[in-house]
């Protein structure tokens, strides 16, 4: 299974992604830094001005990662940090060949997703710490190519919206409807500062406009893990 790495880069950030930069390196991957911090460039990142919110970068993000021959986009915020990335990607491969995750994702201390807002009950793995859950956030998270792949062949427009929020569902709306596990592995915690700096309101109506866009499946999907997320377990219970 090949990883490819990719960290966001803005404001505030530049040292937590040079550090993640240097420590992928380490571990003798080529990590992709999407940047939208105009005061630190490096001619071997994809710059794209600070006019580039969240969701610029990750469509920037997708195109490029599109373009490699890498199996998994391992998405990683420019703020977040943890003491061991081999692990985790260790885990990953093991877990995907013994359960063909579409998504997994370490816990993460500060996220709205937290697990009383995401696990679904009823269904289980072998591994207590190992969770089916009906999203991660996008602090930390590897994507499956095949549901990168879905998403790009669907009619999501995500280029009208600026703070992306959404992302977080779509793909989990993919695995799910594909019988693709989402996981999210509790033995593995990334460290996150809380607290945010743009406007959840207008994030909260791009997300509405995107919603109102969506087929009927994707809007019965959408629901479910926002707001009936046990319901998913139906997905997966063929499995």
């Amino acid at each position: 299974m090949k990883v490819q790495p990719i960290i966001f880069n803005w404001r505030t950030t530049f040292d937590g992604t040079k550090t993640k930069e240097r420590q992928f390196k380490e571990l003798g991957f080529n990590p992709i830094v999407i940047n939208s911090d105009e005061k630190n460039e490096d001619p071997n990142w994809v710059n794209i001005g600070e006019d580039a919110y969240f969701n610029k970068q990750f469509i920037v993000a997708i195109q490029t990662f599109l373009k490699t021959d890498a199996d998994v986009f391992f998405h990683v915020q420019g703020d977040a940090s943890y003491s061991d990335w081999s692990v985790i990607l260790n885990d990953s491969e093991r877990y995907f060949e013994k359960y063909n995750w579409g998504i997994y994702a370490p816990n993460v201390d500060y996220t709205w997703y937290d697990s009383s807002r995401t696990d679904v009950d009823g269904i289980q793995f072998e591994e207590d710490h190992l969770r089916f859950v009906a999203c991660t956030d996008c602090t930390c998270w590897m994507i499956h190519r095949d549901i990168i792949e879905m998403y790009q062949k669907s009619n999501i427009d995500m280029n009208p919206y600026v703070f992306g929020w959404g992302w977080d569902i779509i793909f989990p709306a993919f695995c799910y409807l594909n019988r693709r596990p989402v996981i999210r592995d509790y033995i593995h915690t990334i460290d996150h500062p809380p607290g945010t700096n743009y406007n959840k309101h207008k994030a909260e109506m791009e997300m509405s406009d995107l919603f109102s866009k969506l087929s009927e499946d994707m809007k019965i999907m959408f629901y479910m893990i926002k707001q009936d997320r046990h319901k998913l377990k139906l997905f997966y219970s063929n499995k």
